[in-house]
C-alpha cells in the first residue's frame, strides 16, 4: 500500500507514558515483500532490547510462516500470531495458548463459503508439540493464484480434506477464502448478516494479485486481545505497550496501545487509528518509531 503524497514522519502527540513492551507487525511494517528486515530496523530492535524493553511480534502469520523472519530478529520469549488467535514461543514456534473456532462453527463457515465456488482455507494447529501448523484446503472450488503463491513462498504444507477431518486433526485457528475484489463485497455483506456476534473477521487486500483474503476467527479474537493476553502472561501492564503496524488487522492494536505508530505506507484508515505516524517501511519506519519510543522513555525518567 502506498500514498501519492508521502506522510509527515512522526506526528507529535500529547500522550506521555513509559513503554516496557514494543509490539511489531511483520508484513508492510518490519519486512518488505522480499521478507527481509533492514539493517537499520534490526539495529533499532537491538537498541530497544539493550535498553531493557521487551520486543516482540504481533502478526497475522502463523509461527511456521514467520520462522525465517524470526531467525533474523533473534527475539526471545513469546509473541502473538494468527492475528491474536495464538501465543507462541518465538524460538521454537510451539503454541502456548490458542483460541480457535468450534467444530460446529467451522462446519457452518465451510458450508457458507463453499456456496461461492472457492476452496475454503482452514489453518490448523495440531495438538502434538512437535507437529507443525498447516493449511487444510477443501475441494469446494479452485485454489486462488494468491494462495498458491503464498504457500510456495512460505514453504507451507497444505492438505486436501473436509472440515470434519480438519477439526479432528487439531484446532482450527482461522477459516476463510481468497476472492477477487469484485466478489468480496457481497460475501462480506452476507457473512456479516449470517454470523453477526459469533465471529470476528477481516478482509485483507493482497496488492500483488488485487484480491481480498477474507479471514474468520473466533469472536473477540484480534491483535489487541492477543497482546493483552501476552501482557497478562508476562505481568506487564497493557498500558505500557507501544505498537507499530500498517494494515487493517493492526487497527485494534493501534487503537488499544497507549502509544502506537502507523507506518507511512499505511492507508488513511489505519493511520487514523494510531497515535503517531512514522516513516514508510522502505525508509526504516520501525527504526524511527523505536528511537522515538526510547527518547520518550528517557525523557520520562529524567
Amino acid at each position: 500500500m502506498s500514498h501519492s503524497q508521502p506522510p509527515s514522519p512522526i506526528v507529535p502527540t500529547t500522550a506521555a507514558s513509559t513503554s516496557r513492551m514494543i509490539v511489531l507487525d511483520l508484513d508492510g511494517t518490519l519486512i518488505s515483500r522480499s521478507h527481509e528486515v533492514s539493517p537499520a530496523d534490526l539495529s533499532a530492535v537491538e537498541r530497544a532490547r539493550s535498553a531493557g524493553l521487551f520486543v516482540t511480534i504481533c502478526t497475522g502469520r502463523s509461527t511456521r510462516e514467520s520462522m525465517g523472519i524470526l531467525s533474523q530478529l533473534k527475539l526471545q520469549g513469546e509473541g502473538v500470531f494468527v492475528t491474536g488467535a495464538t501465543i507462541s514461543d518465538l524460538s521454537t514456534g510451539g503454541t502456548i495458548f490458542s483460541r480457535g473456532l468450534s467444530p460446529e462453527l467451522v462446519a457452518e463457515l465451510t458450508d457458507f463459503f463453499s456456496g461461492f465456488g472457492h476452496a475454503v482455507l482452514l489453518l490448523v494447529d495440531p495438538p502434538a508439540p512437535d507437529a507443525q501448523i498447516h493449511y487444510v484446503i477443501t475441494s469446494h472450488g479452485p485454489v486462488h493464484a494468491a494462495t498458491q503463491e503464498w504457500l510456495v513462498r512460505n514453504k507451507m504444507h497444505a492438505s486436501l480434506m473436509d472440515e470434519r477431518s480438519a477439526c479432528r486433526a487439531g484446532t482450527v485457528l482461522r477459516a476463510g477464502i481468497v476472492v477477487n475484489l469484485n466478489e468480496s463485497a457481497a460475501i462480506i455483506e452476507q457473512l456479516t448478516a449470517k454470523f453477526a456476534g459469533r465471529i470476528s473477521f477481516l478482509a485483507l487486500r493482497a496488492p500483488l494479485f488485487d484480491c481480498h483474503v477474507i479471514e474468520v476467527f473466533a469472536a473477540d479474537v484480534n491483535k489487541w486481545t492477543g497482546v493483552k493476553k501476552l501482557c497478562s502472561r508476562m505481568g506487564i501492564p497493557a498500558e505500557s505497550v507501544a505498537a507499530v503496524g500498517d494494515d487493517v488487522n493492526d487497527i485494534s492494536m493501534l487503537r488499544g496501545a497507549t502509544m502506537s505508530y502507523a507506518m507511512g505506507n499505511a492507508t488513511a484508515e489505519v493511520q487514523a487509528a494510531a497515535k503517531r505516524i512514522t516513516l514508510p517501511q522502505s525508509q526504516n519506519g520501525v527504526a524511527a518509531a523505536i528511537d522515538r519510543i526510547l527518547r520518550d522513555n528517557a525523557a520520562a525518567h529524567s
